[in-house]
């Protein structure tokens, strides 16, 4: 269990360091869950859903990132925001993006350092969003 947190977190590093340097580098992922919210008729999001257990493919390089659900999901990536770390200590790797619809969306990177190093993927419309709890695949 340790050493897949230990291969998890230098993974991760090294795909936040990838994408900011731009070598096309591609990571594997899979979704172990997801949860996802929704903006009501008088503009107030609702609560998350429960968790529902998942097992989607995600792959992420310099250019883009897909997810492969029942509807693949592709994401451009328009920009890069940065990396930054939140008020909890996580680091959280934002990106500017447009789907294959041509609707603007941002993706967040989310590493839990305070929960062992876990991750989670947010897609952030503006009247939806999903979250995907995330382990690395061995490359």
């Amino acid at each position: 269990m340790k050493k897949s947190a230990v291969t998890f977190a230098f993974v991760l590093f090294f795909f936040v360091f990838m994408t900011e340097i731009s070598f096309g580098q591609v990571v594997k992922l899979k979704s172990t869950a997801l949860a996802m919210k929704v903006k009501n008729d008088d503009n107030r999001w609702s609560d998350w859903s429960d968790w529902e257990s998942t097992s989607v493919l995600i792959v992420a390089d310099d250019s883009r990132i897909t997810v492969y659900s029942k509807e693949k999901q592709v994401y451009d990536i328009i920009e890069n925001e940065g990396k930054k770390t939140d008020s909890d200590g996580d680091d959280v790797l934002t990106f500017s993006c447009i789907n294959e619809d041509g609707a603007r969306c941002r993706l967040r990177l989310i590493k839990r350092n305070s929960q062992n190093g876990e991750a989670q993927l947010y897609v952030d419309f503006n009247d939806m969003k999903w979250v995907y709890n995330l382990e690395l695949l061995e490359t």
